[in-house]
């Protein structure tokens, strides 16, 4: 009995003092955690949003890079890689620094543009830019950026009086489901959130402006969580197939399950294709309009290589939006799903994309790469 007691005690006071510390951290964040961030990370404290890191919140186009970065990332999958931008704010080589506004080509697309994860020498920008230095090449692609976020970032890029020749969209799948949950297009072409995730959004905001040590200490917790799962052994003994997040895979199902209606989706796929077409009417208008060619570009996602087909309805939608619209349609489904037959899905997977993740890794952007060459 007086043992128990002992016990009861000792964890009331250690509650107690859980307790304390608790309130008493969230204290010293409240009136000093800009201040210790900047002591641990000064970078993070140049950006509005602590967990976007190199994204600053816009009020025109929602996020983009802030210019002349240069920041090395620790948390790649094939290790560090480096990302710089140039004075505008675009995705380039490192030392890039007072570019013009005059360019040749621009490739727009989200993090598959960006070039998620490699250094950008390896990403299949960097390697036609390097093919082909008589073009000046423009880097537009940003993460999770999708077709209403580009008719608002073209918009306000002409009307600061750049110049493009031709423009080349890579339309990812998940695109769908950005503009059709994530993004409002208002309008005036800026970007909002929608509505019902403004909620989650003002709570995110609060924390970091408020705490932002416990918002960094969060993020950097669940990003090491999320990439320790993704780092997986690729031995196929260990890992049959890989695992992708709930998230990614209702991105992508929408190509390859006859869905009428989506839990995730606030309008019908059939709406939401219609809409996500609409919105890429309007860009060609206005390219048309300023004497810009428009090229699109489809790839698949490993969900579609092992699960849909080559003539997805990915594949078909954007290839009857660019007869009578594209200078080019670029067709990447051939290359992977003729390999896949010669091999297997597996094979194909861990050949050309990070393992447990949708990405392409080395080899993957240097595929994309080779039929961008040949092309232009």
């Amino acid at each position: 009995m007086f043992l128990l007691k002992k016990l009861i005690n000792f964890f009331y006071k250690s509650l107690v003092i859980l307790i304390i510390t608790f309130f008493l951290s969230l204290g010293v964040d409240y009136l000093l955690g800009k201040k210790i961030l900047k002591l641990i990370d000064g970078y993070l404290l140049k950006t509005q949003f602590y967990g976007r890191l190199l994204r600053v919140d816009n009020s025109i186009y929602h996020h983009g890079f802030m210019p002349n970065v240069n920041y090395k990332n620790n948390a790649g999958f094939q290790g560090k890689f480096t990302i710089c931008t140039n004075n505008h704010g675009f995705r380039d080589s490192c030392g890039k620094k007072n570019i013009n506004k005059n360019f040749d080509i621009a490739f727009m697309g989200d993090s598959f543009v960006e070039g998620y994860s490699v250094n950008f020498e390896d990403s299949f920008v960097g390697i036609f830019s390097e093919s082909k230095k008589n073009l000046k090449i423009a880097n537009l692609g940003v993460s999770s950026y999708s077709p209403k976020i580009f008719y608002s970032k073209l918009n306000y890029l002409l009307s600061e009086g750049f110049k493009f020749k031709e423009i080349i969209f890579f339309i990812d799948i998940s695109d769908l489901y950005d503009d059709n949950v994530s993004y409002k297009l208002n309008e005036d072409l800026t970007i909002s959130e929608i509505d019902f995730k403004k909620k989650d959004l003002k709570r995110r905001k609060f924390l970091r402006t408020n705490f932002p040590l416990t918002n960094y200490y969060m993020y950097v917790l669940k990003k090491n969580r999320q990439l320790k799962n993704k780092r997986k052994s690729e031995d196929p003994k260990e890992n049959i197939n890989p695992k992708f997040n709930k998230k990614a895979n209702y991105k992508a199902e929408w190509t390859y399950y006859n869905h009428t209606t989506h839990p995730e989706y606030i309008d019908s796929i059939k709406e939401s294709q219609k809409n996500l077409v609409s919105v890429m009417e309007k860009i060609y208008s206005m390219l048309r309009k300023n004497n810009i060619q428009m090229s699109i570009a489809v790839y698949p996602w490993p969900q579609q290589l092992k699960n849909d087909n080559v003539n997805s309805k990915h594949v078909v939608m954007w290839e009857k939006f660019c007869e009578t619209k594209c200078n080019n349609f670029i067709n990447y489904f051939p290359l992977f799903f003729n390999e896949k037959e010669e091999k297997s899905f597996l094979e194909v997977y861990k050949k050309y994309y990070f393992w447990n993740d949708v990405h392409f890794n080395l080899e993957g952007n240097k595929l994309i790469s080779k039929m961008l060459i040949e092309k232009f």
